[in-house]
């Protein structure tokens, strides 16, 4: 019997989803090229490691810049954009759940807590690798940005940091969605999920807990 599937994620959002991963994945692994050049041999010079670190940056910013104007236009923004009030409440029950202390856990929309204070730190964390790179690419036109920040060395030291940050979120995306169930991993590619995906529980007014079965399309 084929299962009825609905959709979850737009193409317009799976293309940008890849091409961020890719771009940050890229500049990952040519910012440490950059930062030690010794340590594994990967490009043929410097110049080319810079120039493909230059060229993914540029490429996460065109991402960046396109995923917030269609967040806006499409009103997906509410789905990315971390609420501290509200979603900090929710946040105990989602840390037993993947802690796997509860069995289950309540309806928080598309994303849970925990992935939409990813994707708003996650834009932040962007924005400032890319003001951070140009300071380290184009030391003499950032000079005043590079004091701001305490000199040169301390932007090229929280500029390594935020790179480990990235790292660090990537594995803990990538277990949120295992866990929530391999239908929703499979979903970034194929689009779509099964209608009747168990989505988590709504609580009617006498307390008691209802399966939520619908997502939520973009």
């Amino acid at each position: 019997m084929i299962k009825k599937m609905e959709l979850r994620h737009p193409l317009w959002l799976r293309l940008l989803h890849w091409s961020n991963m890719i771009s940050i994945a890229m500049l990952c692994l040519t910012g440490f090229y950059i930062h030690a050049p010794g340590s594994f041999r990967l490009f043929a010079s410097m110049d080319n490691a810079r120039t493909a670190h230059f060229a993914f940056a540029m490429v996460l910013v065109f991402g960046v810049v396109i995923r917030i104007y269609l967040a806006i236009v499409k009103k997906d923004w509410t789905n990315i954009v971390f609420h501290p009030i509200e979603d900090t409440k929710k946040l105990p029950s989602m840390i037993k759940y993947y802690l796997f202390l509860a069995k289950d856990h309540p309806y928080y929309g598309k994303y849970n807590p925990g992935q939409k204070g990813m994707y708003t730190a996650v834009y932040i964390m962007a924005l400032f690798q890319v003001l951070t790179g140009f300071i380290l690419y184009k030391p003499e036109f950032f000079t005043s940005w590079a004091y701001f920040f305490g000199g040169y060395l301390v932007v090229r030291i929280l500029h390594y940091i935020v790179t480990w940050i990235f790292l660090l979120m990537v594995l803990v995306h990538v277990y949120l969605d295992v866990a929530e169930g391999i239908p929703v991993l499979k979903s970034i590619v194929t689009g779509k999920i099964p209608a009747d995906f168990h989505h988590g529980y709504h609580v009617d007014e006498k307390g008691r807990k209802i399966k939520a079965e619908k997502g939520v399309s973009a």
